[in-house]
């Protein structure tokens, strides 16, 4: 069994994504030229421009060496578990898996660096969501689909990131680590995956084990897309809680970064939330999903009466989902998100 010690854990911290930064440096930071390249791709079968540099069309040549070695019962039992679960997972997404990665401190201060995260917490989320609906598609992975152009640009965005950083000279590698590190991507790993998990079972939903690891899973397989380490893909549900374990004691604590992103993203829900049912609820629904002790960490304190307010809620909720909502699948949750987007727009 793995156990993700901390000698592991430091050493990943200086490690990144290799191919992805080769792609930018290729490029000289250029990404407006890498971007041009990368449009000829509308599928998972089709090839770049020959105007393409060499570490980009060997980048997308080992994701097509890895997209062929995808366990496809690993990504069936993953998609059928989205399609089950997908309203919740949404929503969970923006409720308790971003702010979830907020709190830990060092992985905050990099997101912080990237003034639209602050500035658009809106086109975050919206961007979020679709690379999962994309990814979690049933032929995400076949040649028709998208997937693997989800995950370049995801890869090539974090590696901008990078780049960017490394080229302002105020980022100490000794102290923080690579920014966007292997720790910091397993933790995000988690946070699609494991906290999830855990935030369906809040809501009222009765995941068993099998079910919980046959969606770590899957991530795990997506994870390796994205450059994931092996030694950092968690097998189990125990080796997940591990993991989750060793980098929340590692590097979860309060941090002006972590509250500048909470705060960002709390106002814009406070605003997308009015006229819907938890309108006036949010800041008490992310505490309930966060706990007490990561939401103290980003700012978040509500009162005995915003809880009190809750219950009626996360009863119903938990009513539903303990007689099952029949009715959910990838299909309803992509209805919402069109129709949500649309009003965005």
């Amino acid at each position: 069994m793995k156990h993700f010690s901390s000698a592991l854990l430091d050493q990943m911290r200086l490690v990144s994504d290799p191919d992805a930064d080769n792609v930018l440096k290729a490029y000289n930071g250029d990404f407006a030229r890498l971007k041009s390249h990368m449009s000829s791709l509308v599928d998972n079968s089709t090839f770049l421009t020959d105007e393409a540099e060499k570490e980009l069309i060997d980048l997308w040549d080992k994701l097509q060496s890895g997209r062929a070695n995808l366990d496809q019962d690993i990504l069936q039992k993953g998609f059928k578990f989205f399609d089950t679960h997908a309203s919740d997972v949404m929503l969970l997404l923006g409720l308790l898996s971003l702010p979830y990665c907020y709190a830990a401190a060092k992985g905050a201060e990099v997101l912080v660096r990237s003034k639209y995260i602050l500035e658009n917490p809106e086109k975050r989320l919206l961007e979020t969501a679709e690379f999962v609906f994309e990814v979690m598609k049933k032929d995400a992975f076949s040649e028709k689909g998208r997937g693997l152009i989800q995950v370049l640009e995801v890869r090539l965005m974090h590696a901008m990131i990078r780049y960017r950083i490394e080229l302002s000279g105020q980022w100490d590698v000794a102290i923080q680590g690579n920014p966007i590190n292997q720790e910091d991507m397993a933790g995000t790993n988690l946070s699609f995956s494991l906290i999830v998990v855990r935030g369906l079972r809040e809501l009222g939903k009765d995941i068993p084990v099998r079910d919980a690891e046959a969606y770590i899973n899957y991530w795990n397989q997506l994870g390796s897309l994205l450059g994931l380490e092996k030694d950092l893909q968690p097998e189990t549900a125990k080796e997940a809680y591990l993991l989750e374990r060793n980098i929340r004691k590692r590097h979860f604590k309060q941090s002006e970064a972590g509250e500048k992103l909470f705060s960002s993203l709390r106002n814009y829900f406070v605003k997308a939330t009015a006229g819907s049912p938890i309108e006036g609820l949010t800041d008490a629904f992310m505490e309930k999903l966060l706990g007490q002790e990561v939401s103290k960490m980003l700012g978040l304190q509500i009162t005995r009466l915003d809880k009190l307010a809750l219950l009626p809620y996360t009863s119903f909720l938990k009513l539903k989902n303990t007689i099952g909502n029949q009715q959910d699948s990838y299909l309803t949750a992509m209805a919402q998100f069109n129709e949500q987007k649309s009003q965005m727009s």
